[in-house]
């Protein structure tokens, strides 16, 4: 049993992503997921968000490998100065050649950079993805808020025309005598009080109407190639799950814990990059290729050279040290002038002083930027659990709750029925038929919000665990 659960809950991390529209058994409710998917501009721009920072990891992997140039240089110029101070003779000079340059160690800055934007576009996927869960979540009860209030607009039209029929026999009754002034305002007051009822119902209606085609991004619901349903499923079923398993679930799964995880990952990364400062960084450079210099009425002769050129550098306390050493070297071969110089070595030192004090900012940004990533895991953590719980209580009083309405309503409406027929046969007043009608109206109202709450208390757990609960 324990590895069929493991299975479900590794397949179901893995479809996280796609667990929502995967799963929706409500094909109304599925396409309008998928419209508003391909439409919602915040999804697009996570999208965007995700593949600039692909495209970023590639970036940071192209500096593990050297960098290489053609290099190709002229000049043309005087040199020194003529008879009678005139014009020297003129000179050329040309220079073609392949240059690269390759980091040997930077002190871990490169794959510390490497992981930092993996880290990144990790964080950027589950950015989309949270993005996309809260577009479903809004949608999703934007739809059961609709359909529960299709559902209670239906039965109060059904309870008013019924309680406003026995408002005209309650007149009639009024008329001839049979009732006092006092019944009558009576049942006028129960008559309003279910066209507050109805009327109300019938306001939130259109505006619930409005909110999904707003979400949806959809006109109509003509553009939706599905039937909407009538109202909710009114024997509400039971989640598959325990507290205790949903706690499970959202330790592994919550997107806003998975994002604070990899922000403090980010934030060691990000310390690395900064420590690698004061770590002494090495790099060498090289160039193969021809160059020469000649007068312009001497032929230009251009000889095999090389250079190496190796380089440190490091930061010092605000302060940074470079030395770099230095070889040249010319093939004896193709050289024509037995004064050009055919081995030239280098060396430099140099201390700037005072040139990083930024290091001490950066070091203090990622200690702050880890203790802050901290702090957001712990929040994100109680945050979360209190709202798994509350939503998961919600979920089980409104299911005790419908259960309980339910079975009310049915009462209602036999009592209802029998009371009728004693109002027919004149054995209890109209007045009292009308009570009775405005009780089983309120208790539609009450059992259609009912089922709201605990549709949208299922959403909510589904929207914390990234599981599909029911």
């Amino acid at each position: 049993m324990k590895s069929k659960f493991f299975c479900f809950f590794l397949l179901s991390l893995f479809l996280a992503p796609y667990l929502s529209p995967l799963f929706a058994e409500d094909q109304f409710l599925d396409s309008c997921l998928r419209i508003a998917e391909a439409r919602d501009k915040r999804l697009i721009v996570s999208r965007e968000q995700l593949s600039l920072a692909k495209v970023r990891i590639a970036q940071a992997a192209r500096n593990f490998f050297p960098g290489i140039a053609v290099d190709r240089q002229e000049e043309r110029g005087i040199a020194g100065a003529g008879v009678d101070g005139g014009p020297g003779d003129a000179y050329q000079s040309e220079q073609l050649g392949f240059q690269a340059s390759q980091p040997i160690y930077e002190g871990g800055r490169q794959m510390a950079s490497y992981r930092y934007e993996h880290l990144t576009a990790n964080a950027a996927r589950y950015n989309y993805t949270k993005t996309r869960e809260e577009v479903f979540y809004n949608i999703k009860l934007a739809y059961y808020e609709l359909l529960s209030l299709r559902m209670e607009y239906t039965n109060l039209k059904k309870a008013f025309d019924n309680i406003d029929k026995l408002q005209d026999k309650v007149k009639n009754e009024y008329s001839a005598k049979a009732i006092s002034e006092l019944d009558l305002l009576e049942a006028e007051n129960f008559r309003d009080k279910v066209q507050d009822l109805y009327e109300a119902a019938e306001t939130n209606l259109e505006l619930a109407n409005k909110k999904l085609l707003t979400l949806v991004g959809v006109n109509s619901f003509d553009n939706i190639p599905v039937i909407i349903p009538e109202g909710l499923v009114e024997d509400v079923p039971e989640i598959s799950f325990t507290l205790k398993e949903c706690l499970g679930f959202l330790n592994t799964n919550n997107i806003d814990l998975r994002l604070a995880q990899t922000q403090i990952e980010m934030a060691e990364q990000k310390k690395r990059i900064v420590r690698s400062k004061v770590i002494p960084k090495i790099y060498l450079e090289g160039f193969y290729g021809q160059s020469g210099e000649a007068f312009v009425s001497e032929p230009l002769t251009l000889d095999t050279v090389w250079t190496i050129t190796g380089k440190i550098s490091w930061s010092l306390w605000g302060n940074s040290l470079e030395i770099t050493r230095s070889d040249e070297k010319s093939a004896p071969s193709d050289i024509v002038d037995l004064q050009t110089r055919t081995d030239v070595s280098g060396y430099e030192a140099k201390l700037n002083l005072l040139d990083d004090l930024n290091y001490f900012v950066e070091s203090e940004e990622g200690k702050v930027g880890y203790q802050q990533a901290e702090a957001d895991i712990h929040d994100a953590v109680n945050k979360n659990s209190l709202e798994l719980e509350k939503a998961y209580d919600d979920y089980i009083n409104s299911l005790r709750s419908a259960r309980t309405l339910k079975n009310e309503i049915t009462l209602e409406q036999r009592k209802l029925e029998l009371l009728r027929k004693q109002n027919e046969l004149y054995e209890i007043p109209t007045v009292q038929l009308m009570e009775e009608s405005w009780k089983y109206a309120e208790t539609l109202s009450t059992f259609a919000k009912t089922l709201y709450t605990n549709y949208a208390a299922v959403v909510e757990m589904e929207r914390l665990t990234l599981v599909p609960l029911r």
